[in-house]
């Protein structure tokens, strides 16, 4: 995109963080509702808890874990061009699992798992670097504060949707109109993903002209012809002294260049020992996976969940839509007081698991809507306290250490993880016990692991400060 004025750059940012906003919203909000999905489908093709749980599970996971591929294809297209192919990806997934037959559950695993899960990667990762380069000099906390937001509100907007749409015209027909509309407004949203402008574009003043140009030069270079397209005339012996010269300094930037690369490999290789051997560094990898493996659940098991308890349909809609809700101001107040918290953004994610465990404690005795309505804010307030600080918070401890793509892979590769086992895991202990009694008790046990993870890193760097002092 080429800005025709500084202004219209100053304000085009803000629509390509609406369009980012946007991509989290018609990808992630779908696939967040999974827990919808997940009880036609398994009424359907009558599977079990753990194997129709793990499909939404493993879409999930893949929005993290595919980033090394959306990486590798910003950097071969355009990050327009990545997002647009990840809208047509999972608009596909959506499309051909309204065809799965009964009961080959199975060729779901590629359809809605992989295609969804590797689709919505490339749609909001490529989006939410773009949105990076657009405010690389500030501003970024809260720009990526506002497109984080999509997901949590196409959770919101969804969950009601589906629901109607599922009870209206069967679960398939559901998927086949979802996929249609999402892939229209996807792809034009995905178009207004410019391209930041190059710094040249402000090179210039605005009242130059070629002639103006030409001028200046000649003044500064006399003797010599100057051309219409700004080139200089010279005599064929400079012609050859210069080309020499060019020749040298290529030389000697190749043998620069090479250096550099034996000496970036050389870091590159003393960061990955370095993050595999790090306590602290391993100590957060745990706690990234016990987290994500507890409020995972919120996505893939909390409707099978909510209808043993007797719900029906539209009330467990309602729930979920209060759960959303919760998050949706939790991230919205992290976003506000986020930069004036007086403390590490590590206590945010140790409180997040900590009072989850209480909340997850009453869930295990909840029976009435009213309770799972007020239990269902207070979780997603909660939630948003690690689907809203995790990056940062990564950043804040590692970033120094690692870099910048380090504490990427660090935020996002046990998160996927844990967002991997997650359903496996409920799933599978329901299909043992009949219910989620005991599946809510081992993720509490998971979040105070979780917990005790995270303390241990302030702690060891405060005894490691002491032993420094003394």
């Amino acid at each position: 995109m080429v800005c025709l004025s500084g202004s219209r750059c100053g304000w085009w940012r803000w629509v390509v963080t609406s369009a980012t906003f946007g991509q989290f919203f018609f990808t992630l909000g779908p696939l967040y509702n999974f827990s919808i999905l997940f009880v036609s489908l398994q009424e359907d093709f009558h599977s079990s808890s753990a194997l129709t749980g793990w499909l939404g599970s493993l879409s999930i996971a893949l929005t993290c874990l595919a980033s090394p591929l959306c990486s590798f294809l910003t950097h071969k297209l355009s990050s327009r061009t990545v997002a647009i192919l990840g809208v047509i990806a999972f608009c596909a997934g959506l499309l051909t699992t309204s065809f799965v037959p009964v009961p080959t559950l199975g060729y779901a695993f590629f359809t809605f798992s992989i295609l969804t899960g590797v689709g919505v990667n490339l749609a909001t990762n490529a989006s939410l670097a773009l949105l990076l380069d657009w405010f690389a000099k500030a501003n970024f906390s809260r720009a990526s504060a506002l497109a984080l937001m999509g997901s949590t509100a196409g959770m919101l907007a969804f969950s009601p949707l589906l629901t109607a749409l599922i009870t209206h015209y069967g679960w398939r027909n559901a998927l086949r109109i979802l996929s249609g509309g999402i892939l229209v407004i996807g792809i034009a949203d995905g178009l207004l993903l410019a391209d930041p402008p190059s710094t040249q574009d402000y090179a210039g003043a605005p009242d130059e002209s070629p002639g103006d140009e030409k001028h200046e030069l000649e003044s500064m270079v006399p003797g010599k012809q100057v051309h219409d397209d700004g080139c200089i005339e010279g005599t064929d012996d400079e012609a050859r002294e210069t080309d020499d010269k060019t020749t040298d300094n290529e030389e000697a930037n190749i043998s620069n260049q090479g250096s550099l690369e034996v000496g970036e490999e050389r870091h590159f290789r003393g960061r990955l020992i370095s993050a595999l051997t790090n306590p602290e560094a391993w100590a957060w990898y745990l706690a990234s996976v016990f987290s994500f493996v507890g409020w995972t659940f919120f996505n893939t098991n909390y409707a099978s969940f909510m209808d043993g308890l007797g719900l029906d349909s539209n009330r467990i809609a309602s729930v979920i839509v209060y759960f959303a809700l919760g998050e949706l101001g939790g991230k919205v107040l992290i976003a506000v007081i986020g930069d004036r918290l007086p403390f590490l953004y590590l206590y945010l994610l140790m409180a997040s698991c900590l009072f989850g465990t209480v909340v997850l404690g009453f869930l295990t005795i909840a029976k009435t809507f009213g309770v799972m309505a007020l239990l269902a804010v207070v979780s997603g307030v909660l939630r948003s306290g690690v689907f809203a600080t995790q990056f940062t918070a990564a950043a804040e401890l590692f970033h120094e250490q690692y870099g910048t793509n380090g504490v990427m892979v660090m935020s996002l590769v046990p998160s996927g993880i844990g967002i991997l086992i997650s359903a496996p895991l409920a799933g599978a202990i329901y299909d043992v016990t009949g219910d989620y009694v005991l599946s809510l008790l081992v993720i509490a046990a998971l979040f105070l692991c979780a917990s005790a993870a995270l303390i241990f890193i302030p702690v060891r760097r405060r005894i490691n400060q002491a032993v420094h002092v003394v």
